[in-house]
């Protein structure tokens, strides 16, 4: 009898994962059925900061922020997609050769996922206190597009 509970015990504990692990994939196929296309925003705020660490606009740019509400329009003001910006990366701004690891005037970029957009052609990210400025193409092929903040 103890036996039988060991080996009862013992199937349980191995199937909870592989189940657990079956139901997460099918929530991942399930989804929206909407694609996030990728938005590279660029703050050029020329605060101080060391290169890579996380960041947020800055000075008049500071309404440009994590979790501040962004939409996407289309040519007519029409609301296409809607969301929140993620916490940015400080990346360089100018050509010019600093200290490794020392502070340097940087420029914010947020990568933001923005559900069904895949293309920037006549479409305006709006963001902060009226920042609505068009999506620009982009190079990269992992981009949609970009929007530079000025």
């Amino acid at each position: 009898m103890l036996r039988l509970r060991g080996r009862a015990a013992l199937a349980v504990a191995v199937l909870i994962p592989v189940l657990a692990g079956c139901s997460g994939s099918s929530d991942d196929a399930s989804g929206s059925g909407t694609e996030a296309g990728v938005v590279r925003v660029l703050i050029p705020d020329g605060n101080l900061r060391r290169l890579g660490e996380p960041c947020n606009g800055a000075g008049a740019f500071r309404s440009v922020h994590a979790e501040a509400t962004f939409t996407v329009e289309d040519g007519d003001g029409v609301e296409v997609a809607r969301g929140e910006l993620p916490s940015g990366t400080a990346e360089q701004m100018m050509d010019v050769s600093f200290r490794e690891g020392m502070r340097q005037p940087t420029m914010c970029v947020m990568d933001v996922d923005v559900e069904g957009l895949t293309t920037p052609d006549g479409y305006e990210f709006v963001v902060g206190d009226g920042f609505a400025v068009p999506i620009e193409p982009s190079d990269d092929a992992e981009l949609i597009g970009e929007v530079l903040i000025s």
